[in-house]
């Protein structure tokens, strides 16, 4: 009940920062620029804000918090540095273990899971950032990867960053070192950089797009194709042992995928095939997002299938607003203000169950 209790109070706080960008979008079409300088005096001073609040939480918030405090006290109590499993946490670790205390720990991580996805959105979207990072705050993962599955959560945000020095600079060896870097605080962040390595030469995206609608099949006709191959996904992801079992419980995930999985690709090949939307940056985006997402789908009965879904959702907001505010093809009017009432009314629909307990 507190972890419940924890995150309605979370989505109060959000609605109000919600509803003050929709009245700032409304400014953002008046003649003058001075929106472009009051969006960031919002922005920044809530991220900050979540920083505190999702730092701050207390052990017993999160299911994977006490296993984060285990293996802070681990290193707390040994001299040596050893590599436990994936490098960059663990010396952060061993690190705060001897300088700092186990909540400065969640205060830095939180830090870079927040203000990461923050600056790789306002260096591809500009003074339109706050959208993107408005999606990036209602996404079903954002709590979970800011509370349960915190190092998954910091990694993706530095993948983010990664694809947007890509994005600006081409291929710049500061980009590949944002991936490194993203891969060495959580292993399962090579299964992104592998298909973005796949899509740099399959790049067919009719094809792919068909590959994506058949694991859908097979995933409502529940034929489980990863029964038999997981020792694979070991390598990549927690527990993998039990991503391929069925849990005992109902841990589908077709509500959450529906809204922010279904349609985000949909509306994607709808741009890049309908309207033949020009930007190679986007269709190669699109095109790794498919293939990452295909295991996700195909495991969507099991348990922990939500961790396999997140390798490729997090990008969601990249996806979903390129094509409409980086030289959009579809012109629609009044924009920012439309897409942040819509942004309002998904959040609602997903949010109302925790609102009214």
């Amino acid at each position: 009940m507190a972890d419940l209790l924890f995150i309605q109070e979370y989505y109060y706080y959000l609605i109000v920062f919600i509803w003050i960008l929709i009245f700032v979008s409304v400014e953002s079409y008046s003649k003058d620029k001075l929106w472009t300088l009051i969006i960031p005096l919002f922005v920044f001073p809530f991220s900050f804000f979540l920083v505190y609040y999702i730092g701050s939480r207390d052990v017993n918030i999160g299911v994977d918090t006490v296993r984060y405090e285990s293996r802070f006290r681990f290193y707390e109590s040994r001299q040596d540095f050893i590599i436990v499993k994936d490098p960059f946490y663990d010396f952060l670790n061993y690190l705060f273990s001897k300088t700092f205390g186990f909540q400065a720990l969640l205060f830095f991580c939180a830090f870079i899971y927040i203000f990461g996805a923050l600056l790789a959105l306002r260096k591809i979207f500009k003074d339109n950032f706050f959208l993107p990072f408005l999606i990036f705050l209602i996404s079903p993962y954002f709590i979970n990867s800011g509370i349960n599955v915190m190092r998954s959560g910091v990694a993706a945000s530095l993948f983010l960053v990664g694809l947007a020095v890509y994005y600006k600079r081409g291929r710049d060896w500061k980009g590949t070192l944002w991936f490194i870097g993203s891969i060495l605080f959580h292993a399962s962040m090579f299964v992104p950089l592998f298909s973005f390595f796949i899509t740099r030469y399959f790049r067919d995206t009719k094809k792919i797009f068909l590959m994506w609608l058949a694991s859908i099949a097979l995933a409502i006709a529940k034929v489980n194709l990863f029964t038999q191959a997981i020792r694979i996904l070991e390598l990549f992801s927690d527990r993998a042992g039990g991503y391929a079992q069925k849990g005992a419980g109902d841990e589908s995930s077709w509500s959450n995928f529906a809204i922010f999985g279904f349609f985000p690709v949909i509306f994607a090949i709808y741009n890049l095939v309908v309207l033949k939307y020009k930007n190679e940056f986007y269709k190669w985006l699109v095109n790794a997002y498919m293939l990452i997402h295909i295991p996700y789908i195909l495991l969507i009965h099991t348990q922990f299938a939500s961790r396999l879904g997140y390798l490729a959702e997090f990008m969601m907001p990249v996806i979903l607003l390129i094509p409409l505010l980086v030289n959009p093809v579809m012109k629609i009017k009044f924009v920012r203000l439309k897409t942040s009432l819509i942004i309002f009314v998904v959040f609602m629909i997903k949010a109302y169950k925790i609102l009214i307990i």
